[in-house]
């Protein structure tokens, strides 16, 4: 019974659904990966830890400001894993790909990309699953109780806020940041750079892959506004969000080229400009989304 759990915070809520899925599938990862012999040396392994757990907060925020002005927390707990299931089946399924491959004397670059494109899929509806099983767990413990009508107007305008302080986060704030710290392993002489042989195969699939995340919203957004009208009130704030989430994309394949294969901080800059110029032209073609 409801009176027998506590109540929570919804952004409480959504950060712990956000940080658990990741954690899973960081765990999993790390595991899948130890089995074929990837090895990271500890500190290289805590930064890359350290990174996907912050994505996982990071993720969690976008979801609790959308259910800030949509109220659509069934769909926003899929979301969660959904995306989270494909990040990590792109750079889980490629290096394990590339590695089977190698065992089998074929091309490395063929297995990285059938592994990709496997584990981008197969991701995706695991995610959902382990999204939604642990928001049945929290659920046993906890609820998001009700919010009266006169305070959802309140956050509907404190959500506008929160809407423009993402749009320069996303645009300026995440991509400088990632910037910031290259330079700074580069200034203290960090070691980084342990799989540097599959530097060339995966630069090739997360050009492919940030050129693919910064095109989707564009080209799925009527699909999109189509689908969420059923599953959310404000299918257009959460069209918008979703479209400044895939314009981080590609800075973020970038650092994970820059720490584990070795990429120049150079190539780093590159993926920063092309996520914030994205996340700038969508939110300029957008603005009808910042609407109440």
């Amino acid at each position: 019974m409801q009176n027998e759990r506590k109540p929570i915070s919804s952004l409480l809520y959504f950060i712990l659904i956000s940080s658990l899925t990741n954690l899973t599938f960081l765990v999993a990862g790390i595991a899948l990966l130890a089995l074929f012999s990837f090895q990271l040396t500890g500190f290289a392994l805590q930064i890359i830890i350290f990174l996907l757990l912050w994505k996982g907060g990071l993720v969690g925020l976008v979801a609790w400001f959308s259910h800030k002005k949509a109220y659509n927390k069934e769909f926003l707990v899929k979301f969660v894993g959904i995306y989270l299931g494909r990040f990590f089946g792109i750079f889980v399924g490629g290096f394990l790909g590339a590695r089977i491959s190698n065992m089998l004397k074929q091309a490395d670059i063929i297995g990285f990309i059938v592994g990709a494109l496997a584990f981008y899929f197969a991701g995706r509806w695991i995610g959902s699953k382990v999204s939604v099983l642990i928001g049945e767990q929290l659920d046993k413990v906890f609820y998001i109780s009700e919010t009266p009508e006169s305070e959802k107007i309140a956050d509907v305008k404190s959500a506008n806020r929160f809407t423009l302080i993402a749009f320069i986060l996303y645009s300026v704030v995440l991509p400088l940041l990632f910037v910031i710290i290259g330079l700074l392993i580069n200034y203290f002489d960090i070691p980084i750079g342990y799989l540097t042989e599959l530097l060339p195969i995966s630069r090739i699939v997360v050009i492919a892959f940030s050129i693919f995340s910064v095109c989707s919203p564009w080209l799925m957004k009527n699909r999109w506004l189509t689908k969420f009208q059923t599953t959310t009130s404000s299918p257009e704030s959460v069209i918008y969000w979703l479209g400044l989430v895939f314009s981080i994309v590609p800075v973020v394949y970038g650092f994970i080229l820059f720490i584990a294969m070795g990429a120049s901080i150079i190539e780093l800059c590159f993926y920063a400009a092309v996520s914030s110029i994205a996340a700038i032209i969508w939110s300029m073609n957008n603005k009808v989304f910042l609407r109440t």
